[in-house]
């Protein structure tokens, strides 16, 4: 007979083992290609998500709070042939009398291009005509709306620089946007357009983009510019095309800008100069902007200025209130000598014989300063007069103040606003006459080294530039010169490369196929487990064929090659077959995560996909697997001898009694295990941190191991005591020890595999255990809030507060830690993708100190008795030549999983002004509600992104909690227009926790249907058992044992052990979820425990039913005539 007729043969003869093994591949397979390709369909998902996020879009210039003209978009369209402008913001909305409201919502105003750059390519049949207003179908089901509901859009006004600036105007400027809902707009048509690389579409607003501009009083502005080319081109196209306009700045001189401007009757001719001078939109020059005016002039032919307005100028007992002082140098101006000095002062006529002072005298000056929160602190300075300069002389006139918010566009002081207190009862007639005449003409000129000692800030320490007037510096000239000196990162216009960031989001994304590889482990051992388990059953079945082959003269190795052959087709054929059983796997992974376990990926419209490399890795392994366990399984039984094969299968050795050291080492192991579990549950723990769950956990591990090795010692007992008695009970204690190894092998399958099911749940997460306590992940916090608009103010401060009418709280004291938030990407666990610009937060340090907020996981070296907080403070020293290291914490989770970075890695970033600077970390918060962010000290982030002005993100403190509730009520309604909500900070915290408790629901859930597998296992074993015994049972049946008794004998033998490992497992488990038990089970997903230790109780009963009555099927007689 040919090998390929025997390999034939033996695959018709043995069908059912080779069926049973196939079906042990098949789930294999099954099981890798499912969890690999639910990391593929998530991937996808993400991929298509970023899609309908982008559309056709894949580049822009994103200005922020930096607005360039809409104009841009043509030459930039003329050498890339796409480019949108739009204004890009983030209001609230609420419904009409505001039943229902959604914040952080994108409010974009879009023109009739925009839409073009959707996959429909054309705009939604209602959008049309100039006034309408749209939302997404994802705003459109948050808010319950439909077409035709009216809502009530609110947004901030954008300023000409940020709130936090000295004289910035009016902290509360948000406008309405009031209108009944035209249409929908769906993905198809870019509804779901967004910068941030986050799986969760945003709720938007559209509205025209000139309606926005108008309302906003920004006409012909845009902040966004996408593109369909790719960012290097884009970039070219924008440093190619822009104009000053677009960066806000603008040269010129104040006659040209005002020729129009007609005297009233009876004032003074205005005066506005005819020198030369560079101003800006934002007041305040950037610095770089500054730093290139100057250079390319030269300093003998420009020269920097600052104005400021002053609350009062004194000499004597006289004083003139509110007015405005400019500091400058000696160049392009006749007003300020070479060598005045910073403790000079040159005066006005007027203010002279307002003050009745003279050359010599003193003037003292009073001005507010702006502080964190907006507070203002008074200071005051003293000069000595230098000289007076008449009110004609050349220069004085109105150019020297830019256009102060709430100053430079109102008619009379009476309408002033500029940001600052203003006390109007002092203002005196000859005041008003003043403004009438001069309008901001200073009264008063410094040095610019002594203005800039009292009044630069982060925003800058120039408001102007002004040039020598003459040949070359015409302000066209100028301007010329100017624009070809800046780049678009030095005017903070950074173009992104949108389609890059977001392959690379999804790309570094969450691995999920590996996550249920991971979690599918007890399956896939299960699986194999089978496999190995059927396939030794089968070769114990063929044992006389293998010795008959053997004697006949075939080889060792032409045996193994035979059963490798058949086993190499079975895995074959079952892997492919599995591929497509893993299809039922993923969808079944797939829905459970849009509905059990949605916390895990919310957000995200799930879509299956599956990679051809993928299914090829999960195809290799599982053959390769089955192939390892059959090919250890045919090397045994080829080696014992041919006789013996042929005369009675495989050899069964007698068990020896084991040695006295053996013995002794297994009680010991016992009792050092148990004691060692016990120190675990006296020892002193925290309630609810990882310690205390880490130690429960340990303590049931112990038990666990202390309880296999007291069923050992039972076990070896039972074996080597003569049995006084021949009931049923002791005939199947006897017959359990009769193979002790294997025995405790069966325990011990179960025991570990319901522990590790069951106790894996110790570390289940539950914000509200301790949540009261500084080293919880809450911080001790009471509340915590975000808002969509920034709050300037302190909330701290009485004055602020009785100012956004929040009643006082004497009798429930309360605090607020703010924190400053710079635009970026999510990075906590709720973003599947890799956050590519992650999200900057800045706090004073300082009171989280004082409070001792928040455990950390891990510092860098802090000295003795300090907070781990306090590291911000430190400086760092650059580990490269011009580089800015600023120190950082980050939450342990959002650094391992979201940026995969540790203690002392960098993070880079880019400042207001585009120069790259790092955030290095130097500390590691365990678990917290500060997840998805990166926290530096306050002025380390002012100092970098100063225009991010106001704080987003609060936490409440206030010991009495219902007193809390309701501050935090008070709260959310009088800073709703802003769009501050709170929320209990422990119910943040679950948010964040939602995600690990769903992962070990989903380990709980596979793990158990793991063991649950194994259970069949148990069943062959049994059978085995069973087959080996078969002469012995006859016998038995011979002396009167019914087969209804040698089934329950058998039953009873087997569960006995089945049982004791599930009971060890179960027992040992209920130690380490111990806290959570006190804490009365919350969290803990008792009724799919419950299901799965039942299920495994259960399914090992009928198991061993079944293999007990299909191993003693047939004739007893001829059992015990072979036997």
């Amino acid at each position: 007979m040919t090998f390929g007729r025997l390999l034939l043969r033996g695959f018709q003869h043995y069908r059912g083992l080779h069926a049973a093994v196939l079906g042990g591949v098949l789930l294999t397979a099954a099981i890798l290609s499912g969890a690999l390709v639910v990391g593929d369909s998530v991937k996808e998902s993400l991929r298509r998500n970023a899609a309908a996020r982008l559309s056709k879009a894949t580049s822009a210039l994103v200005g922020g709070e930096r607005f360039f003209t809409e104009t841009l978009a043509g030459p930039v369209s003329g050498e890339v042939g796409s480019a949108v402008p739009l204004l890009h913001l983030e209001g609230t909305v609420s419904t009409r009398g505001g039943e229902a409201r959604a914040n952080r919502v994108q409010i974009v105003g879009v023109r009739e291009d925009f839409w073009v750059l959707s996959e429909a390519g054309s705009a939604p049949a209602a959008l049309t005509g100039g006034d309408w207003i749209a939302v997404n179908d994802i705003l459109e089901a948050r808010l319950g709306l439909q077409v035709g509901d009216r809502i009530v859009v609110r947004l901030e006004k954008p300023g000409a620089l940020s709130k936090d600036a000295p004289l910035s105007g009016d902290s509360e400027a948000t406008v309405p946007i009031a209108g009944a809902v035209t249409g929908v707009v769906d993905a198809g048509h870019f509804g779901r357009y967004g910068l941030r690389v986050e799986q969760v579409p945003p709720g938007t607003v559209f509205v025209p983009l000139a309606k926005l501009q108008a309302l906003l009083d920004k006409p012909g502005k845009a902040n966004v510019l996408l593109s369909t080319a790719s960012a290097p081109d884009l970039q070219a196209a924008v440093e190619k095309s822009w104009t000053l306009d677009d960066a806000g700045l603008r040269i010129s001189t104040g006659e040209a800008d005002h020729a129009s401007e007609i005297p009233q009757a009876g004032h003074v001719a205005p005066r506005w100069g005819n020198t030369p001078r560079l101003v800006g939109d934002r007041v305040f020059l950037d610095a770089a902007v500054q730093q290139k005016a100057v250079t390319l002039a030269g300093s003998d032919a420009a020269q920097p200025t600052l104005t400021y307005l002053v609350n009062t100028l004194r000499s004597g007992g006289r004083e003139t209130p509110y007015s405005l002082v400019a500091a400058t140098g000696p160049v392009a101006n006749a007003i300020v000598p070479k060598d005045l000095g910073p403790g000079e002062i040159m005066v006005t006529q007027w203010l002279a014989e307002d003050l009745q002072v003279a050359a010599g005298g003193e003037v003292s000056l009073t001005y507010y300063t702006m502080g964190l929160g907006r507070q203002m602190r008074e200071e005051t300075a003293v000069f000595k007069v230098r000289d007076i300069v008449p009110m004609d002389a050349p220069d004085i006139d109105r150019s020297w103040t830019p256009d102060f918010p709430g100053l430079f566009d109102v008619e009379d002081m009476d309408g002033w606003e500029p940001g600052i207190p203003i006390d109007k009862s002092r203002v005196r007639p000859k005041d008003e006459k003043y403004w009438d005449d001069y309008r901001t003409t200073p009264k008063a000129f410094l040095s610019l080294e002594g203005g800039r000692r009292l009044w630069a800030n982060r925003f800058g320490d120039a408001t102007g530039v002004r040039f020598v007037p003459g040949p070359g510096h015409e302000p066209a000239a100028l301007a010329r010169a100017l624009r070809e000196q800046l780049t678009l990162n030095e005017l903070a216009l950074p173009v992104r490369a949108l389609a890059a960031e977001a392959r690379a989001g999804v790309a570094d994304s969450f691995d999920f196929g590996q996550l249920f590889a991971y979690m599918s482990f007890f399956l896939i051992v299960a699986a194999l487990l089978l496999t190995g388990l059927v396939f030794v059953f089968g070769v114990e079945q063929r044992a006389p064929q293998i010795g008959l082959l053997l004697a006949v003269g075939w080889r060792g190795s032409q045996v193994r090659r035979l059963f490798l052959t058949e086993a190499v087709l079975l895995a074959i054929v079952g892997a492919t077959l599995g591929l497509g059983a893993g299809w039922v796997y993923t969808k079944l992974a797939l829905w459970g995560m849009s509905g059990a376990w949605r916390s895990a990926a919310s957000g995200i419209a799930f879509t299956y996909q599956a990679h051809p490399v993928s299914l090829l890795v999960a195809w290799v392994l599982s053959v390769a697997l089955a192939l390892g366990v059959v090919w250890f399984a045919s090397r045994a039984a080829t080696r014992i001898r041919p006789g013996q094969l042929i005369a009675s299968g495989l050899d069964v050795p007698v068990p020896r009694e084991a040695p006295p050291w053996l013995r002794s080492k297994a009680a010991w192991s016992g009792v050092l295990s148990l004691l060692a579990g016990v120190g675990c549950l006296v020892a002193p723990k925290t309630p609810g941190t990882m310690a205390e769950q880490g130690l429960f956990f340990g303590s049931g591990f112990l038990f666990t191991i202390a309880g296999l090795c007291g069923v050992g010692l039972v076990l070896r007992l039972i074996a080597r005591k003569a049995g006084k008695s021949l009931t049923m009970g002791s005939l199947a204690r006897r017959q359990s020890a009769r193979r002790p190894g294997r025995s405790l092998a069966v325990v011990s399958l179960m025991a570990s595999g319901v522990f590790l099911v069951t106790a894996i749940n110790a570390f289940r997460l539950d914000g509200s255990r301790g949540a009261e306590r500084r080293d919880s992940g809450t911080g001790g916090f009471a509340f915590v809030g975000e808002s969509t608009l920034p709050i300037y103010e302190d909330l701290n401060l009485p004055a602020n507060r009785e100012k956004l009418g929040i009643p006082d709280a004497s009798q429930a004291p309360w605090k607020v830690v703010a924190f400053r938030v710079s635009s970026g990407d999510d990075a906590s666990c709720l973003n599947l993708n890799r956050a590519q610009r992650p999200r900057l937060m800045g706090v004073a340090s300082s009171k989280l100190v004082q409070l001792g907020s928040f455990a950390f996981a891990g510092t860098a070296p802090v000295a003795a008795g300090a907070s781990p907080w306090s590291l911000l403070q430190a400086p760092l020293e650059p580990t490269g030549e011009g580089r800015t290291v600023i120190p950082g914490i980050v939450d342990l989770n959002t650094a391992t999983y979201a940026l995969k970075k540790g203690l002392g890695d960098e993070i880079s970033y880019e400042d207001a002004s585009g120069t790259p600077y790092q955030v290095r970390i130097v500390g590691l918060l365990q678990t917290s509600l500060l997840q998805g962010s990166l926290i530096i000290e306050e002025e380390a982030f002012i100092r970098q992104h100063p225009a991010a002005g106001g704080y987003r993100f609060f936490l409440l403190d206030q010991a009495d909690r219902d007193a809390a509730t309701q501050t935090a009520a008070t709260l959310t309604r009088q800073l709703g227009d802003r769009g501050l909500e709170m929320a209990p900070a422990a119910r943040r915290l679950d948010e964040f926790n939602a995600v690990q408790n769903v992962y070990l629901s989903i380990f709980s859930t596979l793990g158990g249907l793991g063991v649950l597998l194994g259970t069949v296992g148990l069943g062959i074993v049994v059978g085995r058992n069973v087959l080996e015994r078969r002469g012995e049972l006859a016998l038995m049946g011979a002396v009167g044992f019914t087969r209804q008794s040698l089934n329950a004998l058998i039953v009873r033998e087997h569960w006995m052990l089945h049982l004791a490992g599930v009971v060890i497992g179960i027992a040992a488990a209920i130690i380490a979820v111990l806290p959570k038990l006190n804490g009365g089970a919350s969290g803990l997903p008792l009724g799919l425990l419950a299901v799965i230790d039942g299920g495994i109780l259960l399914a090992g009963v009928v198991l061993c039913l079944l293999a007990a009555r299909t191993a003693l099927r047939g004739e007893m007689i001829r059992a015990l005539r072979e036997g």
